[in-house]
Order: structure tokens, then sequence, then C-alpha cells
């Protein structure tokens, strides 16, 4: 089992995360589908209705190996879906499960994966079976009824946020709380973010775990609180109210943060969230909950930070769930099409996210050179 790694120095934007694992795709592209044994090697199977984009029609040869019967249906489903790329199908070498992996890593090219894998270290994987987070019953072979896109850190993005709500209240004192309710509230929907609600929640813990402890006074817990600014304790404004104050700011910067911020909750709340069925959730009765995508921290090294390094030591004591379940029927292209809007909102709200993350960061390090 793979284990949290130590806090990795040589990245200034990534937090502690996971010990690497062995893989040929770049961040935020791993893609595969389980196999199965569907048909003795060598049987043909034959794609209709795969056109390049100049009107040729792509070669129908087609090679057949294991679970291959199954993956020719989906790539079709896919092509017809929007979602595949009919020119891949030459550089796929008649493997249908080839192209549906290309065409996955050319679908997250086209949605931002270059920008998004700046500040977020995901991987995104397809499959029949949910069985390496259970020790269910796997898929039946060639069951494509039941498709699985997950989303999982590879290890945690990492932002210093004191620096830029500091600005915020320079230009009004609730702005810092509205900003953080927006951009927390619309990663959240969609990945989890390790914030000091989470060191906060963690305290509460201790406290319990100690309270019978004879020795209990002699424990020194973190101050959590000592690290929460004042003004992140102030209520949010509403919509309204954010709409009338931006029209009143004189700072740029606080006016383009606190836009990117509203242009993030609109895109995270674009589509509804996945929705996640009983026997899905079952399989996951024995996970432990996701690991965090990302850190929010106000100071370097402050509390949160410490609570977080101490509490990530026992995340993959057992297996987490992934960050993000999505589940469609691969035999029918409205599921299909919902599912790849999901991912592709998710996408979108990383994209924004990512452009906030990297105007933090530059605020953070102008803050520190003066």
């Amino acid at each position: 089992m793979s284990r949290l790694a130590t806090r990795i120095k040589d990245h200034p934007r990534r937090s502690p995360g996971f010990a690497p694992r062995t893989r040929t795709n770049p961040t935020f592209s791993t893609t595969w589908l389980d196999p199965a044994a569907l048909m003795p090697k060598g049987v043909g199977w034959t794609i209709p209705r795969l056109i390049l984009p100049d009107g040729r029609p792509v070669p129908t040869e087609f090679r057949m190996v294991e679970g291959e019967r199954a993956a020719a249906k989906l790539a079709l489903n896919f092509v017809e879906a929007g979602i595949g790329y009919a020119d891949e199908w030459a550089a796929s070498g008649g493997s249908a499960t080839t192209f549906i992996q290309r065409s996955l890593n050319r679908w997250l090219d086209d949605h931002g994966r270059a920008k998004i894998q700046e500040h977020f270290f995901l991987d995104v994987f397809l499959s029949t079976s949910l069985d390496r987070y259970s020790y269910g019953q796997p898929a039946a072979s060639g069951d494509i009824s039941r498709m699985f896109l997950t989303i999982e850190p590879e290890s945690a993005g990492y932002v210093v946020l004191g620096s830029t709500l500091r600005l915020l209240e320079a230009a009004h004192p609730r702005l810092p709380a509205t900003f953080l309710n927006l951009f927390l509230g619309s990663l959240n929907r969609w990945i989890r973010v390790y914030d000091y609600r989470d060191a906060l929640d963690r305290l509460e813990r201790l406290r319990e775990w100690y309270e019978d402890d004879p020795e209990s006074d002699q424990i020194e817990l973190p101050n959590i609180e000592a690290s929460i600014p004042e003004c992140v304790r102030r209520k949010p404004l509403s919509a309204r109210g954010l709409a009338q104050i931006m029209n009143t700011l004189k700072d740029d910067r606080a006016r383009n943060l606190m836009e990117q911020a509203t242009k993030l909750s609109r895109v995270s709340n674009s589509v509804d969230s996945p929705i996640i069925d009983d026997e899905t959730r079952d399989l996951f009765s024995d996970c432990g909950e996701p690991v965090p995508a990302l850190v929010a921290v106000f100071e370097e090294h402050d509390t949160i930070e410490g609570s977080f390094d101490e509490e990530s030591q026992g995340m993959l004591e057992v297996t987490p769930e992934p960050n993000l379940i999505l589940l469609c029927d691969g035999r029918h292209l409205r599921s299909i099409e919902t599912a790849f809007a999901q991912l592709r909102s998710l996408c979108r709200t990383l994209l924004v996210a990512a452009s906030l993350l990297g105007k933090a960061s530059r605020i953070s390090r102008h803050a520190t050179c003066r």
C-alpha cells in the first residue's frame, strides 16, 4: 500500500503527498479500463462509423485482446458522445483500450490539464470496477453498464492565503471571509481541501481522546485558534452585498480577486453534484475519508499546517475514498455525456482555482520580499 510521503521540499506549491506510483502517463491523465477475458485472442471486432475530420473512414481492422470487446463498444459510444477522437484510431494500433486511453488523455489536454497540474496533482481513473477499494466481487466480465471515473490526489497542492486576505481586508473588512467562503466552498464541492476547519475538528477529537487521561493537563495541544485571522471570523457578504461593494472598490487587485472568486463559485455550481447510489457507497464502507487535494493555510508553518502534517501520518492506514466518483452507464450516450459534463465542470473549476492560486502565490511572494 502507498504511504503518505514526508513534505516535499523541492516543490514550493506541493504539500505532503503520496509515494509516487509507477506509471507512464503524466499527472491528471492516468486512465485505464479493467481487463476481462471476454473473447479468445485474435477474434476480430469491427467498430463502424468512425470517420476522420476530412470525411475518410477510419480503418476498421481491429486487434482483439482480453477485454477489448467491451472496450470496442465503449470506444464507439465515446466517439458518438463527443468524448473520443476518431483520428486517434490509427495511432492506437487497432486496440480499443489504447484508443480510449489516448482519447481521454487528449480530452484532458483540451480541458486545461497543463494549467491545472501547475497547482493540483490529481489522477483520473476510468474503470469498470471499484474492487481496488473493497474486497467485494469484481464487476462481471465485459460489463460496461457501471463505469467509474474517479479522481484521486497523487499529492496535495499547497497555498498560503494570509497575504491575500490582508490585501482584501485593506479594501473592505468583510472581503476576506467572503473570499474564503467562495473559494473553499467552490472547491469542496468537487475535491477535498484541508483548511482551518479540519484542524479544529482534529483538535476537538484530540480533546475527547485525552479527556479521561489523568495526565491530560500535562498534554500540550496545538493552538489552532491563534492561527486563524480575525478577519476570517467575520460574516461573509451576501451576493447582493458583494455586488454593491464591488462597485466601490478602488484596489484593482482586490476587485480582480473577488471577481475570480465569484467566477469560481459560478463555475463550480454550474452542474449538479454527482449522486452516488447505495450500491456504490457500500463499496467504501471499509475505506477512510478522502485525502486532501489541497492544503490551505494562513501562514507557512502555522498550526494548521502542523495539524495536517500530524494527521497525514495516518491518512493511508486504510485505503481512502477517491475525492470524486462519477458513475455512468457505458452503454448509453446520455449517461456518458452527463458524467463528462460533470468532469468538464471539475476541470473548469480547477482552471479558475489554479488562476486564483497563482495570484495568491504571487501576492505572498511579493509580501515576503518587501
